[in-house]
């Protein structure tokens, strides 16, 4: 039997317990600013596509009196390996220039510290492989992004002695799998290969090569895994060098150069090449949530069809939890580019209350909230816009909008949303993913463009490795997680529990390795994008200290990659460790010097 005493004593601690939870739900109610955007800033201040820094062609030096680093293509300008070069160079700040043949291509007083070729599609003839020894000899890195087909490399040995080509044990092979060894590209050694039934859903690599067998001259980065049994060094290579006098040839045999990952393959190829590489990143990884949520009771059949409730509680019960699980659990930003409705052609309107739940919550998150141009009926753009914002203004929420998700949207469409005076304070659009590389620019003279890196649904091997190669040259991500998929689908492998079953499952695995890189939002990734393409910098070597020097402004990033070295003491910035050799320096003023360390000195 409880006592008075202790019966009042229990009911004042129940007491004060309850009011001191009354007290912090009213303190967050009163500090959650969800009205108000962080991120709205003059825009016209920013800095703008005038500002972009561009790659000079020819021997310039850099505003410090240092050389700048010259790269040279040798193939097609519009062509896919082309357009990946042209990309590497201009993000790297390297001077750049291109020559349809190499007969034609003029080095002018000092040959280019690499020289980069399309050999699928070059003229072989007697004099070719000499003119790229004499360079590989000089000091130039010389790189096939592509190799002539195996009957070419077969007739000619001269070939073959430059590539470091033993034997060409089939012209035509089909591996099983491929292996990418560590200290590569970053992320670590990772093997494609089907081992069950998800992995045959992944598997989108070709399989397909001609068996090349290298000599010992030779260092190998990548391979495939050929059935049976076979030594290691006998699997059909696939990326490689060679070493030539006081430089090295480099070798990929396959269209991995063709698309996005070659970004990440041209900067670990000069990371291998050089006694330590130096070159500016973003350094932003983002989840971007794409129309989330939607606000009005659509697509009710298909909604009791799957989900048993209404979109409204799709979103809410079904996909929050899952969304906010894969945030909580991994590194990256979160932005939702909010859909207030998709089909502006029915009775359903988008409802207030759930718009200003979704805004606290948000905020409450320190996530953001975006605009989504996306609907599914034909109503115009800006019809549905303003529709949007008459909405916001009924339920007295007029906030400004600095994102905005394109989707699909025909380019006059997105023109015509820019240009609309409630999203004045656009600072960036978002697309998806377009098979292209330029994944970071500018839309208009002021407004950002960031291209996605991966769908959040479609995790296969293609999209993990030019995620991988992404990183290695950027420093950036960007998971895209559309779920009009979900709300509007055409079958029930479109539903959300098979598709969260993948992305709650892949998002915190295999972006687990890129944790030292910083989430942001899209806003605040656009104010990073901004700095890193206005910015030039070099680096040097003076002793045993590497001295970056930039233009940027606030903090700035580079990845420094060192062979057998360690990064020591750092002044002006600060350093972590990505993987072993490779460094993130961010600069926090505008020269940095780090001390190289003597790790172990093993022959290469």
């Amino acid at each position: 039997m409880v006592s008075r005493r202790n019966f009042i004593s229990i009911a004042a601690i129940m007491l004060v317990v309850f009011f001191m939870f009354q007290f912090t739900n009213v303190a967050l109610e009163m500090w959650n600013n969800y009205d108000e955007n962080k991120y709205t800033a003059d825009v016209k201040q920013l800095a703008g596509r005038a500002e972009t820094f561009v790659s000079p062609d020819g021997t310039e030096s850099t505003p410090w009196g240092t050389d700048r680093f010259r790269v040279a293509y040798i193939g097609e300008a519009g062509g896919p390996i082309g357009q990946v070069v042209s990309a590497w160079a201009a993000y790297t700040k390297r001077s750049f220039s291109v020559s349809p043949t190499l007969a034609a291509y003029s080095p002018g007083e000092k040959p280019p510290q690499m020289l980069v070729l399309d050999g699928a599609r070059m003229d072989w003839n007697s004099s070719a492989c000499q003119t790229l020894l004499g360079y590989a000899q000089g000091g130039t890195s010389v790189v096939f992004a592509s190799l002539p087909d195996v009957s070419v490399v077969r007739r000619n040995r001269a070939m073959q002695d430059l590539l470091g080509i033993y034997e060409i044990r089939e012209e035509r092979t089909e591996v099983e799998g491929i292996h990418l060894y560590k200290d590569f590209l970053l992320g670590g050694e990772v093997i494609y290969r089907v081992e069950n039934e998800d992995d045959e859903r992944r598997q989108d690599l070709d399989l397909v090569m001609p068996w090349y067998i290298l000599d010992t001259s030779t260092k190998t980065y990548m391979k495939g895994i050929p059935s049976g049994e076979f030594r290691v060094e006998d699997h059909p290579a696939i990326i490689w060098r060679r070493s030539v006098g006081g430089a090295y040839v480099f070798a990929v045999n396959g269209d991995y150069m063709e698309d996005a990952a070659g970004l990440g393959i041209l900067s670990a190829i000069d990371a291998e090449a050089s006694a330590y590489s130096v070159y500016p990143v973003v350094n932003a990884q983002n989840l971007v949530v794409a129309n989330y949520p939607g606000l009005a009771a659509e697509n009710g059949k298909d909604m009791v069809r799957y989900y048993s409730m209404s979109m409204r509680g799709v979103y809410r019960d079904i996909l929050w939890p899952d969304i906010t699980g894969i945030y909580h659990r991994g590194q990256l930003g979160l932005s939702c580019m909010m859909a207030m409705q998709f089909d502006y052609d029915d009775s359903a309107l988008p409802n207030q209350v759930q718009f200003i739940y979704y805004m606290k919550m948000i905020n409450e998150l320190q996530a953001e909230a975006g605009l989504s141009g996306v609907r599914v009926s034909d109503t115009p753009i800006t019809a549905k816009l303003a529709e949007d914002f008459s909405f916001m203004e009924n339920a007295q929420l007029p906030y400004c909008f600095t994102s905005f998700y394109a989707g699909g949207l025909e380019e006059q469409d997105v023109i015509d949303a820019l240009g609309w005076e409630e999203l004045s304070g656009l600072r960036t659009v978002v697309y998806p993913y377009d098979g292209g590389c330029q994944f970071i620019g500018y839309e208009t003279d002021q407004i950002t463009r960031q291209m996605a890196v991966t769908d959040g649904f479609e995790h296969t091997f293609r999209s993990d490795l030019r995620m991988r190669g992404v990183e290695t040259a950027l420093a950036y991500t960007s998971v895209l997680v559309d779920t009009l998929r979900p709300v509007y689908p055409e079958s029930v492998g479109d539903t959300w529990g098979l598709l969260a079953r993948q992305l709650t499952a892949d998002v915190p695995f295999y972006w687990k390795t890129f944790r030292s890189f910083d989430g942001t939002t899209v806003s605040e990734c656009d104010g990073r994008i901004r700095n890193f393409l206005s910015m030039d910098y070099t680096a040097s070597l003076e002793g045993d200290t590497i001295r970056i020097r930039h233009s940027g402004s606030g903090p700035a990033w580079f990845i420094l990659r060192m062979n057998r070295r360690s990064a020591g003491e750092v002044q002006g910035g600060s350093v972590k460790t990505l993987e072993d050799g490779v460094f993130l320096i961010e600069a926090q003023e505008q020269e940095v010097s780090v001390q190289m360390q003597v790790v172990y000195a093993a022959p290469d």
